[in-house]
Parts: structure tokens; sequence; C-alpha cells
């Protein structure tokens, strides 16, 4: 087997494994945009941690995907979002068990596939210039 070959596999691995997870992440990522902005809009999208413009786009499909996305990042990692953007909260977030999981697997998804996508980069860009 030679590094060509070797390579081809890697990389269409790599394209089947992240078309797996996306399988699994949008529904999640569909799902919690439903059930994320109902409980916390009242209580997190203002002012101090949104920008005016966030607040008046974020309201309106697809760039209130964005934040839902802030809601996760909020739930599933709350040290490294509690020193960017949600500056000065502290109060217990009104999430259940079930939400928090799910908020945790999303994240933890979109890592995955950001360290995917990494390397499946770099073949492309070898392959571009090397054949």
């Amino acid at each position: 087997m030679s590094v060509i070959d070797l390579l081809f596999y890697i990389y269409f691995g790599i394209m089947g494994v992240g078309l797996l997870v996306m399988l699994v992440l949008i529904p999640l990522w569909a799902a919690l945009h439903h059930i994320l902005p109902s409980k916390l809009d009242p209580i997190l999208f203002q002012r101090p941690f949104f920008k005016s413009s966030e607040l008046l786009n974020y309201r309106v499909f697809p760039l209130s995907l964005f934040r839902s996305l802030n809601y996760v990042y909020l739930i599933a990692l709350p040290t490294f979002a509690k020193k960017k953007r949600f500056k000065g909260f502290n109060e217990p977030l009104p999430v259940g068990l079930s939400t928090i999981i799910m908020c945790k697997l999303h994240a933890a998804l979109c890592i995955l596939l950001f360290l995917m996508g990494v390397p499946y980069l770099l073949i492309s860009i070898w392959g571009l210039f090397a054949l």
C-alpha cells in the first residue's frame, strides 16, 4: 500500500465520519434551537451580553442559530463563556439535566468536527499541489 492509497482511505474515512457526525449534530442543534431561546431569552438576550446589532439580527432565522450556539456554549462550557460573552453572569440557568447533556454533546461534536476538519483540509491542500 502506497502513501497515496493510505491518504485516500484517511481522506474518505474522515469524510464518512464527518457526515455521520453531521447527521447527529444538525438535528441536535435544531432541537436546542427550539428549546433554549424560550427559556433563556428573558434572562440573557439583552444589552450587556449582546451588542445592539446582535439583538436586532439574532431575532430572525438563520442568524438566530448563533444566539442558540451562544447559549449552548454557556451551558456546556460555562467557565469560558463567562470570561468572554457572559461576563458578570452568575445566576442559575433554568435548564434541566437533559438539556445540559444535549448541550455538552453538541459542544463535543462541534469540537470533534473541527478537529477532523484540520487533517481533512491539510490532505486536500497536499493533494492539490502534490498531484
